[in-house]
């Protein structure tokens, strides 16, 4: 489990990093911004729900 949250951590890292690199010549309603912008959302988005859900279940075990 720990391992996955470091792999998704590090995926977000990464497209962040990315998506500053092409904005820094970019202006920030560039396509391309837009696009890795919205590519980083969904995995920020992706992560707090399951990050709920994780803990959903650790609840009704408790």
């Amino acid at each position: 489990m720990l391992r996955v949250k470091c792999m998704v951590h590090e995926q977000i890292e990464e497209l962040r990093l990315q998506m500053q690199k092409i904005a820094s010549d970019k202006d920030l309603t560039d396509p391309r911004v837009v696009r890795e912008s919205e590519r980083l959302d969904i995995l920020i988005n992706e992560f707090y729900i399951n990050q709920k859900m994780i803990k959903g279940r650790h609840r009704k075990l408790a």
